[in-house]
């Protein structure tokens, strides 16, 4: 497999990825937004403005996501900018996500890790050369 090819096929397996993670976090999202009405009253963590700014951010990477696979295949330069973007918007919801969804704060550190490697891949996607 050529170089080129091979670069194209792991830019591209990042945005898709990226479009995944939000995806999973949008689920996550709207899972919290209804526990808030059916679920106990006693509940303080079930929905409210976290769920709703998680299920926003998570729906702006999804745009941002679908822009860096479309503009990476069409061979725009500067497509891992999407993608740069889209992790770097993706942090929060994903955190505020695990957060909430694990009771404790430990697994939130995990959205840095994933979206810090997806920011170095996008970077690094986009120092080298054209993808085309």
């Amino acid at each position: 497999m050529r170089p080129d090819v091979r670069r194209m096929l792991v830019i591209q397996a990042g945005n898709v990825l990226l479009l995944a993670i939000a995806a999973v976090t949008i689920v996550m999202a709207v899972d919290a937004l209804t526990a808030q009405p059916t679920g106990p009253p006693d509940e303080p963590d079930a929905g409210g403005a976290l769920a709703t700014i998680s299920l926003g951010g998570a729906l702006a990477v999804v745009v941002l996501a679908i822009f860096a696979y479309r503009w990476t295949a069409r061979g725009e330069r500067y497509a891992p900018l999407f993608g740069v973007l889209g992790w770097a918007v993706l942090w929060l919801p994903l955190s505020l996500t695990l957060g909430a969804a694990s009771g404790t704060p430990a697994l939130a550190y995990l959205a840095t890790l994933v979206c810090g490697a997806g920011i170095v891949l996008s970077l690094v996607a986009l120092g080298s050369k054209k993808p085309r």
